[in-house]
């Protein structure tokens, strides 16, 4: 199947390969003005008159140049190279004229130009130097106060998709800088929602190399999608930001703040944001983007949340910009109410277990961070970075669970309520330096580096709960309650030493040796304790109370080769880590001593076939080390109906991974294919192991697997492009998945078997005044457990579209909607389909339309009913839970600038 998969797009890609060609032609020469000599590697671009959109490209070879199968029309030529001015003539191909030979071209110096006006012509929306496209905002119409995202979505080759993720060229970018810095860390959408398209100079788009590529000169096969906005000179000295607020039904609000003031060798920036929507933040995402993050009690959708963050950000460079420094802070707070229901089939080998469980909940959390970033240019030849980093949060928690269990016949097994509360607070602080040397020898490198952090985390818990056990008829059999204080408390000490070498052993083959030594002082203490007769909660449950100390250390040893040649570059390296752990029990005066050998291996193959065609190979190996919560032999009652315990005897697993793609992409065109297959499994794999008791307790352990290797694989492919004549973007994809998976059920193993395949189309087209979007796709999921023949296949289908269109006098609508359908199946009985339906209205006001006022319907149709149901290897659950539901909100958004120039002396 996945071979004739692999055929099929083979053959697609030679069909979109071999479309329509002509026969125009032009060619010519470039020669530097000054010495008379050939200039190689220039980029020659043929763009239109009308839109300058590029139509082909091509480099000088030898200084000369020829570019084939032209269309017939009016164009632009562009001829770019580094230091030189850049050189524009318009042309015309017709029948009467199928050939322009534009003989010598002359390029100059840019140091050589002075006040002399060599080049006049419409500005060219797009220039390609090297491997980094650059674009032009000003070739682009966008509307008075648009952002760097309404930009984007004008750009050839350039997508948002209606996750908010942008994708240029089909690859996903994963930062955006400003003027070549992080501005408050390096999430995308907090530069591109916030910041004015008319401040933007231009946009560059690159593969940005690894911290370790850049230091070595080494290319490790890791390359980030990285746009970086460069600003016009005259908006990097003033002051702007914005600031809206909104009054919605069901007393729901949302406001935020932020302000910038930069100047050409710093950037302050703050912000502020409070509500409780669900979607507070800068960049009208959720509220984990920006506030620090909130992992610890973070909001995923279900509750009703109150979240509060803020943030200051600073970076300068000076002394000729040798020495710069980048920092950080945030602070957040969210509050989150929680109520739902969740019904749970717990499999067994021939037989199942069903529990119902209702619970509430009210959380609490407070984070704050701060990162500071440091680097100095020595001399010409050394480098000095160092980081900061600190963290600290607090919360505390109360939860409320009512469990009830019944066996497969119905009978009762057992039930539970469940109340515990609690509080904690953690700390950590890390710090890193590095320093760097290029050796004499060029491409002789050395870095020294040293790592440390620090973590410490303690809680107080109370747990008060109550454990009805029933026997076969139903009846009363026991009865256990529970009613203890759990404090804890936890710390983390971390250093390490490491040093790289790089020796070029010829043009094109280097050597990376490598060798690090770190340690780490583990301490973990948890313990219960009983009411006594004193009624105070002193006496030591020994069942579930441990004092762990761990040391773990390890010596580590790193070797690879790089090759790179042409359009070949490739990279085989593996290190291996002798690591040996000691466990201390504290309580019963005993020590665990393991030691584990760590390989891990990676190599990459990157082809470059032609400007638009590239094929790379990746593969890594690891080994897993198990964790400390896996090995310690660990009891916990948290949850009586529900106990994980550690596995002393646990080894580490490796896991292998095998990724291929082959991407095309025609720059004249606006179209390319995205092709993609991965592979891996798990060798020595760690997987859960349940064992289900007459009582209907479960115990979850981890163990390795020996005789069998759990899998998966994925193909994919897409296809995308620019409709010319109809101006739309489409791309059609088909996504295909499999997994194989293990786990231990009562000692018996369960082996689950998963194919996926889901088709997709999206459509989006985007002009100044307006913008559409659709997209629909189908999931097909074949499911099948060895223990119990039931075969839980699904079927979903899923459709988004979203519009915004600008009316006149200033007023605009814009409309997202969301429906899915998941169909019923052996396991779930119903079919379930839901409709999300927003929409907004709204006017703007003053000459800059930088005053809007809005009015938003969230879930207009009120059927985000918080229901969901999965299922995994050994169970299927359905869920109910407090959702935020339809509400109208009234929202005012201002934004605000203030620059100014220097005044001359």
């Amino acid at each position: 199947m996945t071979l004739k998969i692999a055929l099929l797009a083979f053959l697609c890609f030679c069909a979109y390969s071999l479309s329509a060609q002509s026969n125009y032609i032009i060619n010519g020469s470039v020669t530097d003005i000054s010495s008379k000599v050939k200039i190689e590697g220039a980029t020659i671009a043929v763009l239109t008159v009308k839109d300058s959109i590029l139509q082909k490209f091509t480099y000088t070879n030898k200084g000369a140049f020829t570019i084939n199968n032209i269309k017939p029309g009016k164009f632009i030529l562009l001829v770019t190279c580094p230091d030189y001015a850049d050189y524009v003539a318009e042309f015309t191909l017709d029948a009467t004229h199928p050939t322009h030979n534009f003989g010598d071209i002359w390029l100059t110096l840019k140091s050589k130009l002075l006040n002399e006006v060599i080049i006049k012509g419409k500005v060219v929306g797009m220039k390609l130097k090297g491997d980094t496209t650059e674009f032009n905002p000003k070739a682009y119409a966008t509307q008075k106060n648009a952002k760097v995202e309404d930009l984007l979505k004008l750009l050839p080759g350039m997508r948002i998709n209606q996750s908010g993720a942008i994708i240029f060229q089909g690859e996903v970018v994963n930062k955006v800088l400003v003027d070549g810095e992080e501005f408050f860390g390096d999430d995308p959408a907090l530069v591109t929602k916030n910041i004015r398209a008319d401040m933007v100079k231009n946009l560059q788009v690159y593969n940005q190399k690894s911290d370790q590529a850049k230091l070595t000169g080494i290319d490790d096969g890791v390359k980030i999608k990285t746009i970086n906005v460069q600003l016009l000179e005259d908006k990097k000295r003033g002051a702007f930001g914005k600031a809206d607020g909104g009054k919605g039904t069901d007393r729901y609000y949302a406001g935020q703040v932020m302000a910038n003031k930069f100047s050409p060798k710093e950037k302050f920036a703050v912000y502020g944001n409070i509500g409780n929507t669900g979607n507070v933040g800068l960049g009208g995402g959720d509220n984990g983007k920006y506030g620090g993050g909130f992992t610890y009690y973070g909001y995923n959708g279900i509750g009703i949340p109150l979240a509060r963050d803020g943030g200051v950000h600073y970076d300068s460079k000076w002394n000729k910009d040798k020495l710069s420094i980048n920092a950080t802070y945030k602070l957040g707070a969210l509050t989150i109410d929680q109520a739902g229901n969740t019904l749970t089939q717990n499999n067994l080998p021939n037989n199942f277990n069903k529990s119902n469980r209702d619970n509430t909940s009210h959380s609490y959390g407070f984070r704050q961070s701060a990162d500071v970033y440091f680097t100095a240019q020595l001399d010409s030849t050394s480098t000095l970075s160092a980081q900061i980093s600190s963290s600290s949060r607090s919360g505390t928690s109360a939860n409320t669970n009512i469990t009830a269990t019944v066996r497969g016949n119905g009978v009762i097994l057992n039930d539970n309520t469940n109340n515990s509360t609690g509080s904690d607070n953690y700390k950590y602080t890390s710090a890193y330096l590095r320093y760097g040397k290029k050796l004499k020898k060029p491409g002789r490198n050395l870095s020294l580096y040293t790592n440390t952090y620090f973590t410490n985390s303690t809680g107080d818990n109370y747990l008060k709960s109550t454990s009805n056990y029933y026997n076969k008829l139903g009846v009363t059999d026991s009865t256990r309650t529970i009613d203890q204080y759990k404090p804890n408390d936890y710390s983390s000490h971390y250093l390490e030493f490491g040093a790289n070498y790089t020796e070029p052993l010829t043009k094109s083959v280097s050597l990376l040796a490598g060798y690090s030594i770190n340690q780490s002082v583990n301490d973990n203490k948890r313990q219960s304790f009983n009411k006594s007769a004193s009624g105070k909660y002193n006496a030591l449950d020994p069942l579930y109370s441990n004092n762990y100390s761990i040391l773990n250390s390890a010596n580590t040893y790193n070797l690879s080769l790089s090759y790179h040649l042409g359009k070949l570059s490739a990279n085989a390296g593996t290190s291996v880590a002798n690591s040996v752990l000691k466990q201390t029990d504290n309580l019963l005066d005993t020590v665990l001593s393991r030691k584990f050998v760590n390989w891990n291996t990676s190599a990459y193959l990157f082809y470059q076939a032609s400007k638009a065609t590239t094929f790379s190979l990746n593969y890594s190996g690891n080994t897993n080390q198990p964790s400390i919560y896996q090995i310690q032999p660990l009891r916990q009652n948290s949850d009586p109906l529900n106990i994980t315990i550690g596995n002393p005897g646990l080894n580490p697993e490796y896991i292998n991974s095998l990724f291929f793609r082959c991407r095309v992409y025609q720059a004249t065109a606006d179209r390319g294919i995205n092709f993609n297959v991965s592979y891996g499994n798990t060798i020595n794999a760690i997987v859960s192991n349940r064992m289900t008791d007459s009582a209907g307790v479960n115990t979850y352990q981890s163990s390795n697997l020996a005789d069998r290797q759990p899998l998966h694989w994925s193909v994919y492919l897409e296809f995308y492009g620019h409709a010319t004549k109809a101006d739309f973007i489409l791309y059609p994809n088909i996504n295909m998945s499999g997994n194989t998976y293990y786990n231990y059920i009562n000692r018996q193993l369960n082996k689950t078997v998963s194919t996926s395949y889901k088709p997709a189309i999206n459509l989006q087209k985007n002009k100044t005044d307006y913008s559409y979007g659709v997209g629909v796709s189908a999931t097909f999921t074949k499911n099948s457990t060895s223990l119990q023949q039931l075969n839980n296949n699904t079927r979903t289908y899923s459709g988004d579209f979203n519009g915004y269109t600008k009316l006149p006098f200033n007023f605009y609508v814009g409309v997202n909607g969301n429906y899915d359908f998941t169909g019923k199946n052996r396991v779930f009985t119903q079919d379930f389909n839901k409709f999300i339906l927003k929409a907004y209205f709204g006017k703007k006001f003053l000459k800059e339309e930088n005053l809007k006022i809005a009015v938003t319907g969230n879930d207009l149709l009120n059927q985000n009913t918080g229901y969901s149901r999965n299922g995994s290897t050994d169970s299927f659950t359905e869920r109910h839970d407090l959702v935020i539901r339809r509400y109208f909100m009234f929202s005012l958004t201002w934004d605000f600038s203030n620059f100014w120039t220097l005044k001359k002396q």
